[in-house]
């Protein structure tokens, strides 16, 4: 058996490391990342200290970013997103950064993977278009893939953020494997059917179980032992988020109160910025098992070439 590697990626448009995290999880490593917020270079640089770390797409060069075996961009999704009632699909200012990224992508040394990421309303903007343009975009490059559809319940968080992820690889067919053994993520799931216990994933339980959830009340914090998952936590204008439901915070998971309201270069208290820096990132179980599929794709291809060596 050929001996494992360790795939390298860069992400762009990184904000709190979502893709990061989920892809080290699953055995890569970062060896670049490109973000604007300052807020989110914090965290970036608290966790990745020694990750080269570029502010702006818009002034990166090729010639900047390292040798990577994959790319993966969550690129601004304010002008496709449902959520925006006046959006300019790609052709916003914030959305339209997709292009400089496929600028990038075709003037680089061409990572055997790319691993993209936007809301649902991709589907949708530009009349349709949007979806199409992207997709075309990286056929040009050379970049034939596959695309789904995920909701975070399907990765047993329980809260409802539905994505649309595209997986391609590189003048090959590897990125079509995706699908042979993906039936834990690789579905649709159902946000209107908010009752169902069953999130359709075969680890739910490792998050939800019966742990309690911790909450935002009015004036403070608290638990609640609600059973249906929560909505997307939410960012809003002010100073804090107020409001007069209970609002869960990190669902599911063992969590250390202090580290609710100050964590790792996030201001002190739930404002609404970390309220929005959360609500975008990418969630890390997703992450981990794309590029889980991903390096057993890679693995299997180079047991394969060490098979026919040994064979001539």
């Amino acid at each position: 058996m050929a001996d494992s590697i360790t795939m390298k990626f860069a992400s762009f448009f990184s904000g709190i490391g979502g893709f990061d995290l989920g892809f080290e999880q699953a055995g890569m490593e970062a060896v670049f990342q490109c973000e604007i917020d300052s807020y989110c270079q914090r965290i970036l640089q608290r966790h990745w200290p020694k990750v080269p770390l570029h502010d702006d797409i818009n002034t990166l060069k090729p010639s900047q970013i390292p040798q990577a075996d994959l790319w993966a961009a969550g690129w601004p999704c304010q002008d496709i997103s449902h959520a925006n009632t006046q959006r300019k699909g790609l052709n916003g200012k914030r959305s339209g950064l997709f292009y400089k990224f496929a600028e990038l992508l075709a003037a680089s040394h061409k990572p055997r993977w790319v691993v993209l990421e936007n809301v649902a309303g991709l589907l949708s903007a530009d009349e349709g278009e949007a979806f199409e343009v992207v997709i075309d975009e990286l056929e040009k490059i050379g970049y034939l893939g596959i695309w789904f559809s995920c909701n975070t319940l399907s990765a047993g968080l329980p809260h409802n953020r539905e994505r649309i992820f595209i997986v391609g690889s590189y003048r090959s067919e590897s990125a079509y494997q995706f699908y042979s053994d993906g039936s834990k993520l690789l579905r649709d799931s159902a946000p209107g059917e908010k009752g169902k216990k069953d999130s359709g994933s075969d680890f739910s339980e490792e998050f939800i179980g019966n742990t309690p959830l911790l909450v935002q009340r009015r004036g403070g914090f608290g638990y609640t032992k609600a059973k249906s998952y929560s909505p997307t936590i939410r960012a809003q204008t002010g100073r804090h988020q107020g409001g007069h439901t209970d609002r869960p915070i990190l669902c599911g998971q063992k969590l250390d109160l202090d580290r609710v309201r100050e964590t790792h270069g996030i201001p002190r208290g739930l404002d609404g910025r970390r309220g929005r820096l959360i609500g975008n990132a990418v969630a890390p179980p997703i992450a981990k098992f794309i590029a889980g599929k991903i390096c057993a794709i890679e693995e299997k291809g180079i047991e394969g070439v060490s098979r026919k060596m040994r064979i001539a």
